[in-house]
């Protein structure tokens, strides 16, 4: 066997057991990559006025702890306590208030015997939903789910304290790994730095977009919780983070907590905060706001011209959370831009074949 067989040989074997090895927090190892290449435009300013590399991966380390998983461990200590107070009592008297006025409301008569509808079957059947025995299993369920919500959220915190760790070594070596992978790939320079280039531009785009959406509207609906008594911080956070789901994400947010309003201080806090978040918010901000912030980031940071186009990075945000998850808000678009550059990559070495 020719030695450069037998080292490959072996390269493969000793690859595929440090994969083994380390198969549990590849994702983490990703994650933790992907928001290395985001971040770079940041780190390059740092250091320009930093002596040592573990200084700029420090630094760096702790702004992502600051700015993105504070937040979640804010979040998931205040739900906790939320949790640790609710009194179940309370709940039932709340939910059965909303019962006895849901049964008060008078039904279009008319339309319904039109629709061969009696009203009577629809208060007998708001009357079995707001049951007693309905009630007490639907305040079961949701402390079982507030319980299983707590034990992933200790998986989502291990999960992130191992990316900030993976993070900040990605930092520290990140230069000698990248010098190395570009000297063993079968690609000359420009062709290696086109695809650098394209997953830290896309990747920059994509989070600094993201993390602009999240506190953006994440900061407007803190204002008019509270103006209504909320936790601003908690509220702004968990509306943040509903924002990134596309579509629907605002609804998941303002939809409860105007129903939790219409429960305790009546129809016209509720009908603001929907008005509010609808008009201000998910129109108004989200339409007109959101796209002159996410270019403005885009021209500041990363000093591109060249736009991520937002259906793609739509989309591929959608796959992400729906294959991985959370994280597949960060995966998903990574992915997705990979592909593109590889795409990019095999038309230039085609026209350069044709040329010749």
């Amino acid at each position: 066997m020719k030695p450069q067989y037998f080292i490959v040989l072996l390269l493969i074997i000793s690859g595929w057991s440090v994969y083994f090895i380390y198969r549990p927090f590849m994702q983490d190892i990703t994650i933790a990559i992907l928001l290395m290449f985001a971040t770079l435009g940041i780190s390059k300013h740092l250091s320009k006025h930093l002596k040592k590399r573990w200084q700029t991966s420090a630094i760096m380390t702790l702004l992502l702890g600051l700015m993105f998983f504070a937040p979640l461990v804010y979040m998931i200590n205040a739900i906790a306590i939320i949790v640790a107070q609710i009194d179940p009592i309370l709940i039932q008297e709340n939910v059965e208030k909303l019962a006895s006025y849901l049964q008060t409301i008078s039904l279009p008569t008319k339309l319904l015997e039109q629709m061969n509808i009696d009203p009577q079957n629809i208060y007998t059947a708001l009357a079995d939903i707001f049951s007693e025995e309905n009630i007490n299993s639907y305040l079961k369920y949701t402390i079982s789910y507030f319980g299983s919500l707590a034990a992933h959220s200790a998986v989502f915190f291990k999960d992130m304290v191992l990316i900030l760790i993976f993070y900040f070594f990605t930092y520290l070596y990140g230069e000698d790994i990248g010098h190395f992978i570009k000297r063993i790939l079968p690609l000359d320079t420009a062709q290696t730095q086109l695809l650098f280039n394209e997953l830290s531009n896309s990747m920059g785009v994509v989070f600094f977009s993201i993390l602009a959406t999240a506190i953006f509207e994440g900061a407007l609906f803190a204002i008019i919780a509270g103006i209504f008594g909320l936790n601003m911080i908690l509220m702004g956070i968990l509306y943040g983070f509903a924002s990134l789901v596309p579509v629907i994400g605002g609804a998941l947010m303002w939809v409860p907590v105007s129903i939790y309003l219409w429960i305790t201080q009546g129809s016209t806090p509720a009908l603001i905060l929907a008005a509010y978040s609808i008009i201000v918010i998910s129109i108004i901000a989200d339409t007109f706001i959101k796209p002159i912030i996410i270019k403005e980031i885009d021209y500041k940071l990363l000093k591109e011209t060249q736009a991520v186009n937002e259906i793609l990075v739509f989309f591929s945000i959608i796959a992400g959370l729906t294959t991985i998850g959370f994280w597949g808000m960060i995966i998903g678009p990574a992915v997705t831009t990979i592909f593109i550059a590889f795409l990019k990559l095999y038309d230039q070495i085609q026209s350069t074949i044709k040329e010749q």
